[in-house]
């Protein structure tokens, strides 16, 4: 056997025959022929540059640069099997009938369709243990048909590289290594394939008549640049399985997979090399997109708003084409399959630029880096001024709302509704609502709700009975503590105020109180200098979430109480605690401004029902801001930190997804704020064991079940981690807290 395998003489056929008469299990038959393999190409050829296949670098072959993805490993992707790899014609086929014979196979396709990816991994595949040959030139190849290496692999990605004038490859060249049983495999693009093989028309030259010659000799492979079904089916089945840089192809929807795999280190390159003025124009359309825009956005936007991302040096210097430069830059193909930024035509249009979108995988790279910095004020009144489509000012406002800058809020508001927008008639009446302007709110209401808009009658009748509830529970509550004046009443009057959506009141009364220089009560005055305490403006926002929605406030506490037990379990220090403790009993406070029609509703919510409940978050930063704005001068300078960081981090990004697909800003992993992603595993866990209007309440092991599904997905695993050690280490007392809130709610028993 040892003579066979050495001497050659063993084709693949005779040595399965060795083995099944030497009684060899089949499942050891790979060693063998592996073994026939390497002493088939024993002898190192003299020839320099020739490595085994399975050593060679396919970056050094041409396969381009992996994408970068959070929780990428390893320097490719994983590999996705094209239909044409495994057809009975397909790249692999020809290569396994190429190794008794020799061959010349070309894979054709347009750039970045993934034709060298699609080569390598077929040699490796089929011809592990051939030799490779990655030459610089068709002078090469030619030494290597004078040599007659043994079991070779020529790689000539980019065949047009070797073709060409005098010394060009040739047919005869390709002949005689092809007689010598030598593969050749090769990469070209459609249009040169098509140039190179067309026959010239009678009375016209005949200017490819080599290389036609030479591809007449070939098999060819043509490679489509958009993934078919069963390839798709196949990519989705990867990404499931944990590789990041597939999944993220598969959410970027500009380019195929292959191109964005293939061409987004350019573009974030692009990106990175961009002078001031270029940089300028992608930064804004960057930032305009992840506030919202998703129409085209036109160079007269673009124009207005680079100049924020500029310093006062760069706008005084800046050439008088400053912005055509920056725009070609900006437009020009990388990997000739994509750009930095797209141009756009309408659906009725030929040749006619409408705007520019900007590179998927782009976006999401750079929108990640940018997402806490701040956007200039030329580009908020860009998107004012130049957005036309009322779904995109929609979202902008919203997202100006999420940043409390009202005044462009507003106006973006008032445009969408101008353009016939209901939805944001009614996001609009959240900015006074939100501020605790509640008249000016109901006016807007009461507006549409003349025009006849169902959905803006019924918002109004729910803020009307809210008001009117609030302010008799406020005349009550008057009546009852008339005469007393101790601290606990002071913060349940500012609180029913809240309620009743007079926060403005709030810090009067409380002044009141300090100019007093004391409390009344019914024993001897106490010293009172009117300081206000973190967790009195706590308790303030809780009473006026009570009289709103009761199950609201208790699930709050809970959260809370969860919350500062995951952070104590994470060995949070105490200054961090204290912050996730108060974030806990804040995260829902923004629900004050959504009507309670909306935020009790048992059925299916409407797309501008949802939108108003997500709005809950930016909010809950309003109120908490413009409390401790009008608190001011009576607040502790630790209490105001200590409510800013927690209503800027809690509050907001508690609907965050740890794999990047919350809202409001779509932040990943640990861009999250931490509180924020202790917040998100205790709301989970308290909304699936005590239910909700639309949902019934299920078991804590069934919660528990939930969280660890999906951990890493839309929770921190960390954090999931340490809840499920607190369930293991105090199941009785999570038991006692839960069975507690389900019979304050409605009585229901886990299911």
């Amino acid at each position: 056997m040892s003579d066979l395998l050495n001497k050659g003489r063993a084709s693949r056929e005779t040595l399965e025959v060795f083995l099944r008469a030497c009684a060899v299990p089949r499942e050891q038959w790979k060693a063998w022929q592996e073994a026939r393999e390497r002493a088939l190409t024993a002898d190192v050829p003299g020839a320099a540059g020739v490595i085994r296949v399975a050593q060679a670098d396919p970056r050094r072959l041409g396969v381009h640069a992996a994408i970068d993805a959070p929780g990428a490993t390893g320097d490719l992707p994983a590999y996705i099997l094209r239909d044409t790899d495994t057809a009975p014609r397909g790249v692999r086929s020809l290569l396994a009938k190429a190794a008794s014979r020799g061959a010349m196979v070309v894979l054709v396709g347009e750039s970045s369709v993934g034709k060298s990816r699609s080569a390598y991994e077929a040699i490796r595949a089929v011809l592990p243990h051939w030799w490779l040959l990655h030459p610089a030139d068709a002078g090469q190849v030619r030494q290597a048909a004078e040599q007659v290496i043994g079991r070779l692999v020529v790689w000539l990605d980019e065949l047009q590289r070797y073709l060409g004038g005098s010394a060009g490859l040739s047919a005869a060249t390709v002949r005689v290594l092809l007689e010598a049983g030598t593969v050749l495999i090769a990469t070209i693009w459609p249009e040169r394939y098509t140039a190179y093989t067309a026959v010239p028309g009678p009375g016209q030259p005949d200017l490819y008549a080599a290389e036609r010659e030479l591809l007449d000799l070939a098999d060819v492979v043509h490679l489509r640049g958009s993934f078919s079904t069963a390839e798709r089916e196949r990519a989705e089945a990867v990404a499931t399985s944990g590789d990041q840089r597939i999944a993220l192809a598969l959410r970027s929807g500009d380019y195929g997979l292959t191109q964005i795999i293939a061409a987004a280190p350019q573009l974030v390159n692009r990106w990175r090399s961009a002078d001031p003025y270029a940089a300028a124009v992608l930064n804004a359309a960057i930032d305009a997109t992840r506030l919202g825009a998703v129409s085209p956005l036109s160079p007269d936007l673009l124009r207005a708003a680079a100049p924020g991302y500029c310093d006062v040096r760069q706008r005084a210097i800046a050439p008088p084409d400053w912005f055509e430069t920056a725009l070609a830059y900006a437009t020009g193909m990388l990997n000739g399959a994509a750009a930095a930024l797209a141009p756009v035509a309408s659906s009725t249009t030929m040749g006619q630029i409408n705007g520019y979108q900007v590179a998927d995988y782009l976006q999401q790279h750079v929108g990640q880096h940018r997402h806490l910095s701040e956007v200039p004020s030329t580009c908020w009144q860009a998107l004012v001024d130049h957005l036309t489509d009322p779904g995109d000012q929609t979202r902008v406002a919203h997202a100006a709302q999420h940043r409390l800058l009202y005044q462009h809020a507003g106006a973006l508001y008032r445009h969408a509704i101008r353009s016939g927008s209901g939805q944001a008639t009614g996001l609009l009446a959240m900015l006074p609502v939100g501020q605790g302007r509640t008249d000016d709110a109901l006016a807007l209401w009461r507006a549409q709700a003349d025009a006849g808009e169902g959905s803006a009658i019924t918002t109004l009748i729910g803020l009307l009975d809210e008001q009117n509830r609030a302010e008799r529970e406020l005349v009550r509550r008057q009546a009852n503590d008339a005469g007393i004046g101790d601290r606990a009443a002071a913060v349940r009057m500012a609180g029913l105020l809240i309620a009743q959506g007079r926060p403005q009141d709030a810090p009067t009364l409380w002044r009141a109180w300090a100019d007093a220089g004391h409390l009344v009560t019914a024993r001897p005055p106490e010293p009172f200098d009117g300081e206000v305490t973190a967790d009195d403006l706590a308790e303030m926002l809780m009473i006026a979430l009570d009289i709103k929605s009761p199950h609201t406030r208790r699930h709050s506490e809970r959260i809370s109480r969860l919350a500062a037990m995951i952070g104590d379990r994470m060995g949070m220090c105490s200054e961090a605690l204290e912050v996730v403790r108060l974030a806990g009993l804040f995260h829902d406070i923004g629900k004050l401004a959504v009507p309670g029609a909306v935020l009790n509703k048992d059925g299916a919510l409407t797309q501008e029902e949802y939108v108003l409940i997500q709005s809950h978050t930016s909010c809950g930063v309003s109120i908490v801001a413009g409390l401790v704005e009008l608190f001011d001068e009576f607040l502790e300078p630790a209490a105001r930190m200590l409510l800013t960081e927690a209503a800027m981090e809690g509050i907001l990004h508690h609907h965050e997804r740890f794999d990047g697909r919350g809202y409001p800003r779509g932040l990943a992993g640990r861009e999250i704020p931490e509180s924020a992603r202790v917040i998100a595993v205790a709301d989970v866990f308290d909304a699936v064991a005590t239910g909700r209007a639309y949902r019934p309440a299920r078991s804590i092991e069934a919660a528990l079940e939930i969280m660890s599904q999906e951990s890493g997905a839309s929770f921190d695993p960390e954090m999931v981690t340490a809840f499920l050690s607190i369930a293991d280490g105090r199941y009785d007392q999570l038991e006692s807290l839960f069975n507690a809130g389900l019979a304050r709610n409605d009585g229901k028993k886990p299911m």
